[in-house]
């Protein structure tokens, strides 16, 4: 076949276009390290890069989960422990005044300090990190607790649950004595006293037939309605209670349940059991109550509806509990949305992997709780209440009621107990998150070692392959130059 100059041309280009190309590839490679630096490079190999990638990213967003779990937990069990120590001091300072020959001032010293530590106390359960409350539940915008008065019954006869509320402030304890027989909210005036330093004085006044509320000069103290008192008789005391510190929880726990009525006029509510999620009802029918009532039901936010549900008694049985109406009317289209409540905040610390981060405080420290029905104080936790146990060896000491202070030092031990306990769960979340943050640099480091056997270039064969690419191209360009010079014109 005849070779053209035209050819001679095309082909020379070609040539030197293909040798430069692979230079340019090369040094590429060169400069960027990596063998992948465009998807045709290896579509198949940069698929996988990218998966990688993926991968590592999740990878990333675990371990700053990590990191702010343990800043949370850690310092959460750095405060239990504190608050370990601090009830030891208590206990310390509870037997040394249960001594019989201390004097009263010496007393009244131990109960100043015990007060102090008391606060003390309060400050660790309101401890924060990063302005978050830790030991509130989902309340963390907000302390955990807050200071407050309570009283206890020292008459057997009379249970505790007799105190509805206290209000206002007192620097010491302040103790109350009937001085008359009679049932509190009946038809008589009842005589009573109160001292605030420790039975030394008393200040007599009357609480008005069918009042409940006592005035205590600085604090008001209510007591149930048809609550017996009887008055002293020889040597016995008159029926007494004693207004000391207490503290009230702010935060939420996992007890309660909201619901939410939309219509349902003058109708009452109120949900019982354990729900797993948010359900919701609706009534199908109008109904009077107490009457029949036709109601569906959702757990899937009204997406799908389980129907045919019927009741004769207002209690609606659902998966999981049951909600009870009573009172006012219900038109068909009226729904209820009950929430159960959920105080863990949870953080995600891997796949599938789930760490709570915060604490529910009435569960550590106990204290007081608003009833979310009655809207009155109540007990958190009936055994080992410490903010309960501490107010009321403060009242003990300040009253100089030495058997109060002996029944606070046992019940001192089951409060430590109770710290100890969670302080160990915590303890346990801490080393999850160890285990947890070592697993993830492992993964971390097979992951970015994958990568790199895939994307980046051997620097040693990149070198050599650059040097051939270089000497092939100078001898294409040689010798290219060579044959595009010569001419059947030159032999003529």
């Amino acid at each position: 076949m005849r070779i053209s100059t035209n050819m001679i041309y095309n082909n020379a280009i070609r040539q030197m276009n293909s040798s430069l190309s692979q230079l340019t590839e090369l040094n590429m490679m060169s400069s960027s390290q990596k063998k992948l630096n465009k998807p045709s490079d290896d579509p198949a190999g940069m698929a996988l890069v990218l998966d990688l990638r993926s991968t590592l990213s999740s990878i990333s967003r675990y371990q700053e989960n990590v990191d702010m779990a343990q800043g949370w937990l850690e310092l959460a069990d750095s405060e239990l422990t504190q608050t370990s120590s601090t009830i030891t001091s208590i206990i310390e300072k509870a037997e040394e005044a249960s001594t019989a020959t201390l004097t009263d001032d010496q007393r009244d010293i131990i109960a100043e300090e015990v007060r102090e530590l008391y606060e003390q106390l309060i400050a660790l359960a309101n401890t924060e990190y990063a302005g978050q409350s830790i030991f509130a539940g989902h309340k963390t915008d907000g302390n955990a607790y807050e200071a407050c008065l309570w009283a206890t019954s020292l008459d057997d006869s009379i249970d505790d649950s007799a105190v509805e509320s206290v209000t206002g402030d007192a620097d010491n304890s302040t103790l109350v004595e009937f001085t008359t027989d009679g049932t509190i909210g009946g038809t008589d005036d009842l005589g009573y006293r109160y001292s605030t330093d420790g039975g030394d004085t008393w200040t007599e006044a009357t609480l008005t037939a069918g009042e409940r509320t006592l005035d205590l000069g600085g604090t008001r103290l209510t007591l149930a309605d048809g609550t017996t008192v009887t008055a002293p008789t020889g040597d016995e005391d008159g029926s007494r209670f004693l207004v000391r510190p207490s503290a009230r929880y702010l935060g939420d726990d996992d007890d309660a349940v909201t619901i939410t009525a939309y219509g349902a006029t003058g109708v009452t509510a109120a949900a019982e059991g354990n729900f797993s999620g948010n359900v919701q009802v609706r009534i199908d029918a109008d109904a009077t109550l107490p009457g029949a009532i036709t109601y569906s039901y959702s757990m899937d936010g009204g997406s799908t509806w389980t129907a045919g549900g019927t009741t004769t008694d207002g209690v609606l049985e659902l998966p999981g509990g049951n909600l009870a109406l009573s009172g006012g009317t219900l038109t068909a289209g009226d729904s209820f949305t009950i929430r159960p409540a959920e105080a863990d905040i949870n953080v995600t610390i891997g796949q599938d992997q789930d760490i709570t981060v915060n604490n529910i405080g009435s569960d550590i420290f106990g204290g007081l709780t608003t009833n979310a029905v009655t809207g009155l104080d109540e007990l958190a936790v009936d055994s080992g209440n410490l903010f309960e146990v501490v107010g009321n060896l403060i009242g003990c000491l300040e009253t100089g009621d030495l058997d109060g202070v002996g029944d606070a030092l046992e019940a001192l031990e089951t409060a430590q107990e109770r710290v100890l306990s969670y302080a160990g769960a915590v303890g346990a979340r801490v080393n999850r998150l160890d285990a947890q943050e070592a697993s993830l640099e492992a993964l971390q480091a097979s992951v970015e070692s994958h990568i790199s056997s895939v994307e980046d270039a051997d620097a040693s064969t990149l070198t050599v392959e650059l040097a051939r690419a270089e000497y092939i191209y100078q001898a294409v360009l040689s010798s290219q130059a060579q044959i595009m010079n010569m001419s059947l014109l030159d032999y003529l």
